[in-house]
């Protein structure tokens, strides 16, 4: 038995430190509603691919290699244009977003 009483979780602080991701835009494509961007995206383990759709990642894979994430993006491309969404001009090459 531990002679201090344990703390309730409800009691634990913990905070979450801001991180700046760096993402690259590899392509943009028009939706019926919202733009889906393809980005690679610089982690603490490399890269990852990430599609952005409105403003929010929806789905962030790691890849062992860049040139990987470019094939995988190119497919992923190749796939939703087949389906209908149409590309449109990028806004810019690299962009910045904080997450929690």
């Amino acid at each position: 038995m531990s002679p201090l009483p344990p703390i309730p979780r409800s009691q634990t602080v913990v905070e979450a430190v801001p991180r700046t991701t760096i993402a690259h835009e590899l392509w943009r494509l028009q939706g019926s509603a919202d733009d889906l961007r393809g980005l690679a995206v610089e982690t603490s383990f490399g890269y990852a691919f990430a599609l952005e759709l409105a403003g929010e990642f929806v789905l962030l894979h790691l890849q062992p290699s860049i040139e990987v994430l470019v094939d995988y993006a190119e497919r992923i491309e190749i796939g939703l244009r087949a389906q209908g969404w149409q590309p449109t001009a990028p806004s810019s090459s690299t962009s910045e977003k904080e997450t929690r």
